[in-house]
Order: C-alpha cells, then structure tokens, then sequence
C-alpha cells in the first residue's frame, strides 16, 4: 500500500427486531475490511460467520493485490473446512462475506473486492452509489434472466437463497473486482442493510452524512434498517483511503 494514504473506517451492527441470535460477524482492520453473514435458517450460522473472519484476520496480506487474491482464496478455503467438518458432526452451517483489502495494483493504489454469496460491498462517491458486486443467489439469476424485476426481488420468497456460500455443498469461489483508491467511502453490508433499504435510501442516507464520521454514518444505515423492519441482523462496515497530512 502507498505510504501516503491512511484507512478511515466506521462500523455498527444490531441483531434486528426478529432474530434473538446475532449471526453476522465483521472485520475492521484498517486497510481490511469484511462482513460474514451466517446462514438464516441453517444451525450454528454464528460460528460459521466468526469462522470466516477469523480465517481472514489471521492472514498477513501482502502489499500487492496480485498476491492478497491468493491469500484471500485460502482463507477462504481454511474456513469452508473448519465449516464443512463441524458440519459433519451434525450442525450444519455456512456464511457469506464480502470485503476489500487495500494494496498496490498494477498502477496504481487500489482496493481488491471479494464476495461470496449475496452480502453486498457499495461505492459511494461525489454523491453517487454504485453497487460494486453483483449477489451469488437465485434471485440474480431470476433478474438476470428478465423473469423477474429487481423491486420484485426484494420480496421474493426465495431472496434468501444463495448459489455460492462457505462451508456448505454450494460453490464458495469468491468473485473479485479492482477498484482505484480514490477518496470513495467503500460499504461493506449484510442482507439485513441491503435487503430493508433500497439503493436511493442508502445513497440518501450517504448523501446526509457526508463531512461526519464514518461510525456516525454507519450507525445511521443500520437504525434506517430497524425502522425500516429490522427483520434480520444488520452489519455494515465503511472503509475510504486518503491522503496522509
């Protein structure tokens, strides 16, 4: 990473209005950031989601981001073991995450984005949001086949299922996508932010909070979550690289 940019972070998480268990976990590290999101539905869906930042955390990622790919994969791949082994014994799980490590690309510093299964990573810059990854879930296909419309996928009930997660019989390969380190606030989420809150009500809340702190921004988009329905956890973890005084 350049010596002359510095990480700015924020983060806020809530269990929701519905669920007594907080499945989501999230990394805040400076120049990682990431978000897991245990399976709904699935048992131990907590461990699964700590499993995976855990799996992240203990990495040492190297500057270029040639090299924090191959990393990232393996620790992918260490927590979709531990994941699929403790479900063997009877407890079956998996997680999504979604996340961005800042390093030195081909040119220039940028930040690599990962994901796997539908928690989602945002842009946000000079006013406009931009979704930077696109949801490993049947819904997607669905909308990407034309059957369905995006506003009609937000109450599909079969928004919840996945076609890439970690630790289950699905894919966990990750997709990833380089995007140049300008000053843009980078929002890593869980379902329970991007599923209770539209694009215009995220790029909105963004919109109000510009000049305050990240936390302050990011506590925002998860209360709007709760009044929104707060039907599931809601983690959201915002990251921008700038210049060094």
């Amino acid at each position: 990473m350049s010596a002359g940019l510095r990480v700015e972070t924020g983060h806020a998480t809530s269990v929701g209005r519905v669920r007594t268990k907080q499945e989501d976990r999230y990394l805040d590290s400076g120049r990682m950031i990431a978000v897991a999101d245990g399976m709904g539905g699935l048992a131990r869906g907590d461990f699964a989601a700590r499993t995976m930042i855990d799996a992240l955390a203990e990495r040492r990622m190297p500057n270029r981001t040639a090299q924090v790919r191959t990393e990232l994969k393996r620790a992918i791949n260490r927590a979709g073991h531990k994941i699929a082994r403790s479900s063997h014994r009877g407890a079956e799980c998996g997680t999504t995450v979604v996340g961005a490590v800042l390093g030195q690309g081909t040119a220039s510093p940028s930040w690599l984005i990962f994901h796997v299964g539908d928690s989602r990573m945002y842009s946000y810059e000079n006013g406009d949001l931009e979704c930077l990854t696109r949801d490993h879930s049947l819904v997607q296909e669905l909308i990407d086949a034309g059957i369905i419309s995006r506003e009609q996928a937000r109450y599909d009930p079969r928004r919840s299922i996945v076609t890439r997660a970690i630790g289950t019989s699905v894919s966990a390969e990750p997709s990833f996508r380089h995007v140049e380190a300008t000053p843009r606030i980078l929002i890593a989420c869980s379902d329970g932010i991007s599923d209770e809150l539209t694009h215009e009500e995220i790029s909105d809340i963004m919109r109000r909070y510009e000049g305050e702190t990240l936390t302050d921004t990011a506590q925002a988009l998860v209360d709007a979550a709760l009044e929104s329905g707060g039907r599931d956890n809601a983690t959201v973890v915002l990251a921008r690289a700038v210049q060094r005084k």
